[in-house]
């Protein structure tokens, strides 16, 4: 089935900014994907299908969070900027930080209230921003030195109203309130790059070798490692999104080595794999992931990712 967002495109006779569906090999999909996925690269952010062919795709820099919006936009983050593009790529949100150095953007979330929650890197702040780029809410988080590549990677405004942010350089996943009070401190082996909070409260963390997740209390009860699947080579594990089913879908920094390696996977919690993606043609880094319907659609309920 044709992608409806590739279709309008095409009767629109839209340019597709050098979008392709490039010749697909049977071995880029392994296993059962049965859903579209969103995906960053190095490059661009795409849209895949359940055989890996790029069904559409938007040039970006080097983007580490990206997300499909119920209204069909994309919304990503890719360092330089956020960024809200039509699947016409039309851009109707942009906020660049005034600060660049380091990265000055790589975490976005569209909040309920249509604000974005933004994470600036290069300052170490959490804002909040309205449609036209103003910010309505800041919070300061440390550690963070202005300038520096590794003062945050994901954050997330979550259900009480609090700020889930990774700490990348120092290895932390700390909760905030609203007035900056650091209420849960986590401390992972490598970079904290991504967080989820689940249903059950516990929080789900990427850190490049690990997926983990925590309790309450801040005690790691379950972890997978990317040498828990025989056979299959899984480099620095990034971006995750926790799917309805107790699934967990993860992107990959610098996926290849010599061709070999994995940029997408999806497994179970008893650590067995559904499927995954390799292919060192479409993108070296898949750091962001979203897996969608066959309609490229959010998948029902809340996204956790």
């Amino acid at each position: 089935m044709r992608c409806p967002v590739l279709s309008v495109l095409l009767a629109a006779g839209v340019c597709l900014a050098g979008a392709r569906a490039h010749a697909v090999d049977a071995s880029l999909v392994t296993g059962s994907l049965n859903g579209n996925v969103l995906a960053a690269g190095d490059n661009k952010v795409m849209i895949l299908s359940p055989e890996g062919k790029i069904l559409w795709q938007h040039p970006a820099g080097l983007t580490h969070d990206a997300w499909t919006l119920p209204n069909g936009n994309v919304l990503f983050a890719d360092g330089a900027a956020v960024t809200e593009v039509t699947p016409e790529h039309k851009v109707v949100f942009q906020y660049k930080a005034k600060v660049q150095k380091g990265g000055g953007t790589y975490a976005c979330q569209r909040l309920e209230d249509g604000n974005t929650l933004i994470g600036e890197n290069s300052t170490g702040r959490i804002l909040e921003v309205e449609k036209d780029g103003k910010a309505v809410f800041e919070l300061p988080v440390t550690p963070a030195k202005e300038g520096e590549h590794m003062n945050l990677r994901m954050a997330r405004k979550l259900k009480n109203g609090n700020y889930l942010v990774c700490h990348a350089g120092a290895h932390l996943v700390k909760e905030y309130t609203p007035k900056g009070q650091a209420v849960l401190e986590l401390k992972t082996p490598d970079i904290a790059f991504s967080a989820v909070r689940t249903p059950n409260n516990t929080t789900l963390v990427g850190s490049l070798k690990k997926i983990i997740e925590y309790d309450p209390k801040g005690t790691a009860i379950w972890e997978f490692s990317n040498t828990d699947v025989p056979g299959v080579k899984i480099g620095s594990i990034t971006g995750i999104q926790l799917l309805p089913d107790g699934n967990i879908v993860a992107g990959c920094y610098r996926a290849y080595e010599n061709n070999e390696g994995t940029g997408l996977f999806e497994i179970t919690k008893d650590k067995k794999l559904v499927w995954r993606f390799a292919d060192p043609r479409t993108t070296g880094s898949m750091m962001a992931v979203q897996k969608l319907d066959k309609d490229s659609k959010p998948l029902p309920g809340e996204c956790l990712r």
